[in-house]
């Protein structure tokens, strides 16, 4: 009989949790053989063996250590961490493993820049604050820098735009690239600093003049790392697709085409996502009709298009122009709901009572026709300013856009009840020049109109998350956290106002308590200081429900043209409908992964939108230096305090030492400014007057002078208009 002889299981090679353990055990620094032999690792395993500490010291777990021994990072009061860089010098290393930051002066950030990983040796401790000097980089984030190319003598240098990079970048002649000083360039990093030399690189590109608006937004796309031009394949994919009105394409859609559907978007709008229409019924009920462009007729899953849109995960918006995340012929032409032309769309019809509670919903594939291109003011113009020009020439509109306004309402009072926060912050209208720079920027409150489209939008992606279930990728909201609710209670005590306890667990209290917040001037202010001591709203592949919305069921629906987890959406809803197989995972951690990544798209976009708007703030206040206007300050800190302006939708800082009639002590608990001799007091919410007296476009900084009505300044103790005592 023939026996066969089995083979040996190899013994797996030890996860990381047991290296780990096994230094702790030590209680020593150990060489590589010492590891392997107290792992029981054999030969054959060496390798893996120092793979997996070469990753451990990568992430700052270990440390390599002179004479080939490694040893745990905590045991050495070693940190591992990524570095933050303050403009004024100095550091903060935020630790891996969670905990407080680690302060770092400026000579002990070494040649570690903005944004690196380093090891930090924590050194000491200054009160409460850990301090710690940079021993290791671990890896560079930085690999390109974007800035002014400058001469001095024979040298040639960029200036980082970024102003947390404390350094030049030195650039050879011969790698200038045709760069002018004076132009702002991108340049590749090609040595690093060390002890004694400077970093040096060589320029990538030459974007041009800082005075140019297109350059602006070419840094900030850059700075962000937005996709801006389209791959050929995507750009060819695109010219071959032309509005499909084919008896196949319409074979089993809905004919809504009939229906008065109109869109309402901004003034400047050209990807129209989303038309509604809705009609009355005998007793009061409604029919609400929201139609979205059929994005997914046109982009298959895995195609160059659908790749491309994936990556970029959403449209990115500024002043002068967009960074699409399908192109614009899609965006613009094929997708969009284009006044008097035919469409395809997905449509929700979604029934609601006298009272505006939703009785049922259905969804169709349809074709649509869009019946009126408005735009918010224009709507306002009909309905509350009651335009008879207007009204005549859109009669045929009038009637159902009044009922829009009445199942609005409706559809508010019953998001009121269930502790929907119904925050209206203002936003900002840039008016541009022929070139492209600001000439003013104009606060802009919310219109009715821009309530309506917001209810309906909001009621039709309750609507589809209701019938989607699990699984399915979410839009949630997770409750507050305790530590920011806390510090957002101390600031409204300073208001004069106290925040219920209940409104970490019911946000109907919340909701109420802002009722009462409106009814003051202090309004804007107090909503906008919440919104930053909630939670972000976020992606998840698991229903958590939306806090702020107060709704247990949450999706992205309406946008397909612009936002990339609508599409998606989209594709789920509609094999659904057809009983096909889902066109993507829904296995939990797959959902998950691509929730996280396009929350980060969504997060890079809004941060590349606020940074557009700070340069063109300050591009607009630069050309009004001298001016005087009112404002309200909105910050208060121990240098001084932030004053929103009122006629220019922008803010600016009147400094501590702009102050001279007075030493001011700071008071935190009251976020106040009081002075020791006048008794004077600057606290949040009052109304100044103020001059713009220097604007810092590269750092964007706007400093402030307080402007003294006369007889303001009077004697120690004297009340007035922008004077409080104790």
């Amino acid at each position: 009989m023939m026996t066969t002889r089995r083979r040996r299981k190899k013994k797996p090679v030890a996860k990381e949790d047991h290296i780990l353990r096994t230094f702790q055990e030590a209680a020593r620094p150990l060489l590589m053989e010492e590891l392997l032999r107290l792992l029981n690792a054999g030969p054959d395993q060496a390798g893996a063996g120092a793979t997996a500490v070469d990753q451990m010291v990568a992430r700052g777990q270990l440390v390599s250590l002179k004479g080939g021994r490694f040893g745990l990072a905590e045991k050495m009061n070693l940190v591992a961490g990524e570095l933050s860089v303050h403009p004024d010098g100095f550091g903060f290393v935020t630790p891996e493993t969670g905990g407080k930051d680690i302060y770092l002066v400026a000579a002990n950030l070494k040649e570690a820049w903005h944004g690196d990983r380093v090891v930090v040796r924590i050194e000491g401790s200054r009160g409460r604050r850990k301090e710690g000097r940079v021993i290791r980089i671990l890896s560079r984030r930085l690999t390109d820098v974007l800035g002014t190319l400058s001469q001095a003598g024979d040298t040639y240098f960029v200036e980082p735009e970024d102003e947390h990079l404390l350094f030049n970048l030195v650039i050879a002649p011969e790698h200038l690239n045709g760069a002018a000083p004076g132009q702002m360039v991108r340049a590749a990093v090609t040595h690093y600093p060390t002890g004694h030399l400077n970093p040096q690189g060589v320029v990538t590109e030459v974007l041009g003049d800082v005075e140019d608006a297109e350059v602006q937004a070419r840094l900030v796309i850059l700075k962000y790392e937005l996709p801006d031009e389209f791959p050929p394949e995507v750009l060819a994919a695109a010219a071959n697709i032309t509005p499909d009105l084919s008896e196949r394409a319409l074979k089993g859609r809905l004919d809504l085409r009939h229906l008065p559907m109109v869109t309402i978007d901004g003034e400047t709008a050209r990807d129209f996502d989303d038309g509604v229409c809705l009609e009355k019924k005998p007793g009061g009920s409604f029919t609400l009709y929201v139609s979205i462009a059929d994005v997914s007729h046109y982009v298959t899953p895995g195609s160059p298009l659908d790749k491309e849109a994936d990556l970029r995960g959403t449209s990115v918006y500024f002043p002068q122009r967009a960074v699409h995340m399908l192109p614009e012929k899609l965006a613009t032409d094929v997708c969009s709901l284009i006044p008097g032309e035919d469409r395809l769309a997905v449509t929700a019809m979604l029934n609601f009572d006298r009272r505006g509670r939703r009785k049922d919903f259905t969804f169709a594939r349809s074709v649509v026709r869009n019946h009126a291109r408005l735009t918010y003011r224009l709507v306002d113009d009909l309905l509350v300013k009651q335009d008879r020009g207007l009204r005549s020439r859109y009669r045929p509109f009038v009637k159902m856009l009044t009922q829009m306004t009445e199942l609005c309402d409706l559809l508010r009072e019953r998001r009121a009840e269930r502790g929907s926060l119904l925050l209206s912050l203002p936003e900002a209208e840039v008016v541009l020049d022929d070139r492209g720079w600001p000439v003013d920027i104009r606060r802009v409150d919310h219109l009715v109109s821009h309530l309506l489209i917001e209810e309906f939008m909001i009621a039709a992606n309750e609507a589809v998350a209701t019938f989607l279930g699990e699984f399915s990728l979410f839009r949630v909201h997770e409750r507050p956290d305790a530590v920011k609710l806390a510090a957002f209670r101390t600031y409204l005590k300073s208001l004069g106002f106290d925040l219920p306890k209940e409104v970490h667990r019911d946000p109907r209290v919340l909701r109420e308590f802002l009722d009462e917040v409106r009814k003051t001037p202090l309004a804007p202010m107090v909503q906008l200081m919440l919104l930053r001591s909630l939670k972000q709203a976020r992606y998840a592949g698991e229903n958590l429900g939306h806090y702020g919305l107060a709704t247990d069921w949450y999706t992205h629906f309406t946008s397909p043209i612009r936002r990339y987890p609508d599409l998606l959406i989209h594709r789920l809803l509609l094999s659904r409908l057809s009983g096909r197989k889902p066109p993507f995972s829904l296995d939990p951690e797959d959902l998950e992964t691509q929730a996280a990544h396009l929350t980060r798209r969504e997060r890079a976009a809004i941060n590349a939108e606020r940074e557009m708007m700070s340069r063109m703030q300050v591009r607009c206040l630069a050309h009004r230096v001298g001016d005087t206007f009112s404002g309200r300050i909105t910050g208060v800190n121990a240098f001084g305090f932030f004053v929103s302006l009122e006629e220019v939708f922008a803010e600016g800082l009147v400094r501590l030492v702009d102050l001279p009639d007075d030493y001011y002590r700071y008071e935190e608990s009251l976020m106040r400014l009081f002075g020791r001799r006048t008794r004077r007091i600057f606290a949040l919410g009052d109304l100044v007057k103020v001059k713009v007296a220097h604007v810092d476009i590269r750092r964007r900084h706007v400093n402030l002078l307080l402007v003294e009505e006369e007889g303001e300044k009077g004697e120690e103790g004297n009340n007035n208009s922008a004077m409080k005592t104790s």
